[in-house]
């Protein structure tokens, strides 16, 4: 009797493992994206599944930093890993941007004010420290 809830045991999960795998391999060629949720969707299985067959979860990630492979011809390949580095880059682009833009709005009070005392005529002039 054991041995047979053993036996049914493993060819379910073998039958698991093998939906994981055909999964993998579908997101794989169709460029979708490829994470614990959705190749447990597509496999349907439980995510506990994949975190239980801790072998089947490397997979998983490990195919998730590979670049799609069905990328137009002449286009460079895309990972999550570049992916996130392109993500970094910009993050950091707009962090100069916005300290530029701050010092350019800085320059621009200080010319009007001075624009503006000068076109008023009133009391003598006082030099802004400039930063």
């Amino acid at each position: 009797m054991t041995t047979a809830m053993n036996d049914g045991r493993t060819s379910g999960t073998d039958r698991r493992r093998q939906r994981v795998t055909n999964a993998l391999t579908t997101a794989a060629s169709s460029g979708s994206p490829i994470t614990v949720s959705c190749i447990a969707r597509q496999a349907g299985v439980d995510r506990t599944f994949l975190y239980r067959h801790r072998d089947v979860l490397a997979l998983i990630h490990t195919a998730g930093r590979e670049p799609v492979t069905n990328t137009p011809a002449g286009s460079a390949p895309v990972s999550r890993a570049s992916l996130q580095a392109d993500l970094a880059n910009a993050q950091a682009r707009s962090t100069r941007l916005v300290g530029r833009i701050q010092q350019l709005e800085k320059r621009l009070s200080v010319a009007l004010g001075e624009q503006v005392w000068h076109e008023s005529g009133l009391g003598a002039r006082v030099l802004n420290q400039r930063e």
